[in-house]
């Protein structure tokens, strides 16, 4: 080889050389985004101090907010369930992760509480068996009383108390209760929702929360404001608010991932232009389910149950405080519906599609409600391959802008915009709305799960067998009270 050729060869042996250092640099991490070790900090609310570093279960911190003051960016934060609530919200403002290393919250089960124990020796009597305690202000929200682990009725107002209500005057930042006959306050160990909400973002990003439980705030369970992105929970449940257990708001982005929330006024209540994923939850024996005001939302493999006044209520929003909110069309609501459960037990709405909003519901039941469907004449409705069962009202459809077909329905009444039909005009209804032309009326059977069976021959579309109901039973459990 001629001595002319050493130099480059030379060279690419070099070159060569740096490319596998190179490799092997990149493949150890050095040079990755990710190279930076996240710090895990550790929280246990009996054996932890604040004077702790927090960096292992033998150093723990005693407080969630004092580890959550020791985090950076990316960082863990592990609660030790030690079967003794965390009376503190958990706020993360402007502090999460990032795409490929978000924030970690791992709950391992334990309880977020918003309860506070009220001193005995604070109450007044003022005759009658009435007592009052006067607060140095009232939280936000539905503050209520408590007493040993479950909520006392309250009032609507201090007249009409009755043994064992109370009523919380808001403006005076007084709460009355009127005790039972021959006892006072200390016998009831009272107890109140003096924090605000539980998990709480603002402009918080790419934060995964798993494994926690949030009850009694005044508020909302877990809460989400301004610009939060990324958002996962997984596996958690909120009970006993005051308003949500699960809200997010502005224009963030949520994914919630086997949930359930229960004995809230609104199990979930998402708004303004927002984006949620709902995969796996039960929402049950709430004043209403799921209520959705503004943004896109969608709810897979859930169940919607038992809860007083709507299971699912959706309608369209202008929020004054977003830049063009009368233009944005996700300020109308769009709701995406499969495999959903939806059983009233007496609820006056199943789904409820009210102002403007958009819902597309497929694969699904609907079960037990006054009214299964309604449609304002503002909103839009796409209905198939759906069940509507044991409802007196089935439609009440006073939109002209609506799609069902192939669905399944139990006898009942159907409203098109003016006119009501009965279960023997069905056919009357179909040629006024021109809807439903392949669906049918059936005794139908439901179970518990959501699987929907009817004497009838299969739906046929497109030349295949369709399923009419959810294609998947919920079976999902959850840890009760």
């Amino acid at each position: 080889m001629p001595e002319s050729f050493l130099p480059c060869a030379s060279r690419c042996l070099t070159k060569q050389f740096y490319s596998i250092l190179l490799c092997i640099w990149l493949i150890s991490g050095v040079w990755s985004p990710s190279f930076v070790q996240a710090a895990t900090y550790y929280v246990n609310n009996q054996t932890g101090s604040d004077e702790h570093d927090g960096l292992s279960e033998k150093s723990s911190v005693a407080t969630i907010a004092r580890a959550i003051a020791l985090c950076q960016t990316s960082d863990r934060i592990e609660l030790s369930n030690t079967g003794r609530s965390y009376r503190e919200p958990m706020l993360f403002r402007r502090l999460g992760g990032t795409p490929d290393r978000p924030f970690v919250v791992e709950g391992n089960g334990a309880v977020v509480s918003g309860l506070q124990a009220l001193d005995a020796k604070q109450w007044k009597s003022i005759g009658k068996g009435v007592y009052v305690l006067q607060l140095e202000k009232t939280p936000y929200g539905n503050p209520f009383l408590v007493s040993r682990g479950k909520r006392l009725p309250a009032a609507p107002n201090r007249d009409v108390l009755k043994e064992g209500e109370h009523y919380w005057d808001r403006k005076t930042s007084r709460i009355y209760f009127y005790c039972e006959a021959g006892k006072q306050p200390a016998d009831y160990d009272l107890e109140a929702t003096l924090h605000v909400s539980g998990f709480t973002l603002t402009s918080a990003s790419y934060i995964s929360c798993r494994n926690l439980i949030c009850q009694h705030f005044s508020n909302d369970g877990f809460n989400i404001h301004g610009d939060c992105r990324g958002i996962r929970l997984e596996n958690v449940i909120a009970r006993h608010n005051g308003d949500d257990g699960i809200s997010i708001h502005e224009a963030g982005g949520l994914i919630v991932q086997n949930a359930y929330v229960h004995n809230n006024f609104y199990g979930i209540q998402d708004v303004n232009a927002s984006r949620s994923v709902y995969n796996g939850v039960l929402a049950e024996l709430n004043q209403v389910g799921v209520s959705l005001v503004g943004g896109y939302h969608s709810l897979v493999d859930c169940q919607i149950r038992k809860n007083a006044r709507s299971e699912i209520d959706i309608a369209g929003s202008n929020p004054g405080h977003l830049i063009g909110a009368e233009q944005n069309l996700m300020c109308q609501t769009i709701l995406f519906a499969q495999n959903v459960s939806v059983f009233g037990a007496g609820s006056q709405m199943g789904l409820s599609v009210r102002n403007g909003a958009r819902a597309i519901m497929e694969h699904s039941v609907i079960s037990g409600s006054g009214t299964g469907v309604y449609v304002d004449r503002l909103s839009h409705c796409h209905l198939t391959l759906t069940a509507v069962s044991q409802c007196d009202i089935v439609l009440n459809l006073q939109s002209k802008q609506c799609f069902c077909d192939f669905n399944l329905y139990s006898p009942g009444q159907f409203h098109w915009l003016e006119t009501v039909y009965a279960a023997d005009q069905w056919s009357e209804y179909q040629n006024a709305s021109q809807l439903d032309p392949h669906s049918r009326i059936e005794e139908l059977t439901v179970e518990a799960d959501g699987t929907v069976s009817a004497p009838g021959e299969a739906m046929i579309f497109s030349g295949r067998k369709q399923t009419v109901g959810p294609t998947a039973s919920f079976s999902l459990k959850f840890q009760q009270d």
